[in-house]
């Protein structure tokens, strides 16, 4: 289980790993805790925090050899946006790469005594660069104010930083040439609060300093940022006992208790530990979503769709997807926020451009990124429309139709081509609007087809361009078929014998019968069968001798089965003679 760093109590402690290398210096952990939430003048919805003990002794800067003021040259300088401390805190270097000069006259705090009294920190590596780096990804950029000193023309100046020094007014002391510095944090409230012991690593750590109030059990004293203002290398800082003192900037026996703010969002543990600390749980943000479908053109008053390709949380969480929209290249407005990955809605006439983007929310309230479409035109013509709706119409044995109708929200005159795969098979101009349509397979249509699935487009233009298409599928299914000939042939008398011949292709497997009958006009003509004398390409000569009709003839009739046969089977032509 797990609560936002949000609703823990001022006062309440968080642990900060770390990083094994530099534990010697300041133990598996530093603990902070929370000195206000939402501070005025800080970032909104962050919650600030102070280290709850001194984690080490460090000069505020060091002396500066080549500077024209003999104060700052032999005591430091106290102008804080300057000083090594804030430009140590607030770095991720390696050992001994954190520091650059700030100033012509700046100086690294290099060696004790020469440069610092205490603690050179020079070779040291950044202060965010001990610290676990999930942690520092989390640091807060926050404005700060601090007061210059007289030699520095007074009056004050911000900064920017990460980690940094409270300021006098902000632990509850006086303002410095009685401007304030930020504004009162909610932990300080008398002397007593701004006790502060060193850690035991920050006490072994001394480089050689003793001092008998200087031990883990007794209260020290600890560096603020704000200057004397009088002076030009006295800096404040909290005395041991809660008051306020000042000292030179370069003395290394000054405690250090950086603050920093962070989302009050965060993440830590329901409960805290043995130690009596909260932990950070880090909660990675998902990514974007890798693409977002939409068209390139719509239509005022139809639906538009939209969806976008799922995204991945590193964490595993649960995944909502939150769509945006904007017409006429105004503002985003939301319009979806779910866990489904498709969105519709109408399109309103007052839209001539759409644009659509969509971002995954994680179920700690991380967003990803935005994916964005591209523009949308909407077309205000509205299409034809084409009664029912995409379908597949099963299995066919033989001709067949399929009626329809068309209408045009804009009374548009529309054209209607019909094609069964690809193939034209009808057009239709200037169709009545909302008349019935009947599209025929039928005849040679169907008979050309082959025993396969087939598709059906019925496409309805109208005179603006727009077009709506019905597209249905059948599977042509036969297997056998007879032709015969639909008028039969005339004759002057009987016919006696026929010399038949059909064009056709039956591969093995499948079976052909041709048969004819020489009284077709009889009410039960009698059908002769014919085929060995077809396939010998010989005359077939005819037994029957009745015919009851007053007028003669002949007709033919040709079956076909398929059976096992592999490919096609068909016939293209009837003909021959007879006499």
């Amino acid at each position: 289980m797990s609560k936002t760093l949000g609703s823990l109590t001022v006062g309440a402690k968080i642990e900060v790993p770390v990083l094994s290398a530099y534990q010697s210096r300041f133990g598996s952990k530093i603990v902070f805790k929370i000195a206000d939430k939402n501070h005025s003048g800080y970032p909104s919805n962050s919650v600030t925090l102070i280290t709850e003990k001194i984690i080490q002794n460090m000069a505020s800067d060091a002396k500066e050899p080549s500077n024209s003021n003999s104060d700052r040259e032999n005591y430091g300088n106290n102008r804080h946006i300057y000083s090594n401390l804030l430009q140590w805190l607030n770095s991720n270097a390696a050992a001994g790469a954190w520091y650059s000069a700030k100033h012509s006259a700046d100086q690294a705090p290099t060696t004790k005594n020469t440069h610092v009294t205490y603690n050179p920190y020079t070779s040291w590596a950044g202060f965010l660069a001990m610290l676990d780096p999930k942690f520092v990804a989390e640091l807060m950029e926050t404005t700060l104010t601090v007061v210059k000193s007289s030699t520095d023309g007074g009056s004050y100046e911000t900064f920017k930083a990460k980690m940094f020094l409270a300021s006098t007014t902000e632990v509850g002391l006086a303002n410095e040439n009685n401007i304030a510095e930020g504004s009162l944090l909610a932990l300080f409230s008398n002397d007593a609060s701004r006790v502060a012991y060193p850690t035991a690593q920050c006490v072994n750590n001394a480089d050689g300093y003793t001092n008998s109030g200087f031990a883990t059990s007794k209260g020290w004293y600890w560096w603020l940022r704000t200057p004397n203002s009088s002076s030009a290398y006295h800096v404040r800082r909290v005395y041991s006992g809660g008051s306020l003192s000042s000292s030179g900037a370069y003395n290394g026996s000054g405690g250090v208790r950086p603050l920093c703010n962070l989302k009050s969002s965060i993440l830590v543990s329901d409960s805290p530990n043995s130690d009596g600390n909260y932990t950070v749980i880090y909660n990675s943000a998902p990514s974007a979503p890798p693409s977002i479908t939409a068209p390139a053109t719509c239509y005022s008053g139809q639906n538009i769709n939209i969806s976008c390709a799922a995204a991945t949380d590193p964490d595993g969480d649960a995944l909502t997807y939150c769509f945006e929209r904007s017409y006429n290249s105004g503002a985003w407005t939301q319009v979806q926020t779910s866990a489904s990955r498709t969105f519709t809605e109408a399109v309103m006439k007052a839209w001539n451009t759409l644009k659509y983007r969509v971002r995954a929310k994680d179920s700690y309230g991380n967003y990803s990124a935005y994916t964005t479409s591209g523009d949308i035109a909407v077309i205000h013509n509205q299409p034809p429309v084409i009664s029912g709706s995409n379908a597949d119409l099963g299995t066919k044995r033989g001709d067949f139709t399929y009626q329809y109708s068309v209408t045009d929200p804009d009374g548009d005159t529309v054209n209607v081509v019909e094609k069964i795969d690809g193939k034209t098979i009808a057009t239709k101009n200037a169709i009545t609007l909302g008349a019935t349509q009947t599209l025929s397979v039928s005849g040679n249509t169907f008979t050309a087809l082959t025993n396969a699935q087939h598709t059906i487009t019925i496409t309805a233009t109208d005179s603006a361009g727009n077009s709506a298409v019905r597209t249905l599928t059948f599977t042509k299914s036969i297997a056998g078929f007879v032709i015969t000939l639909s008028t039969p042939l005339e004759a002057n008398s009987q016919p006696t014998r026929a010399n038949i011949k059909v064009t056709r292709d039956i591969p093995a497997g499948g079976t052909f019968k041709v048969e004819a009958t020489n009284n077709p006009f009889d009410a039960s003509p009698v059908w002769e069968d014919c085929t060995n004398a077809v396939v010998q390409g010989v005359a077939h000569v005819f037994t029957n001798k009745i015919n009851t009709a007053a007028q003669y003839g002949m007709n033919i009739r040709v079956t076909v089965q398929r059976g096992d046969a592999l490919t096609a089977c068909w016939v293209s032509g009837i003909g021959g003679n007879f006499e």
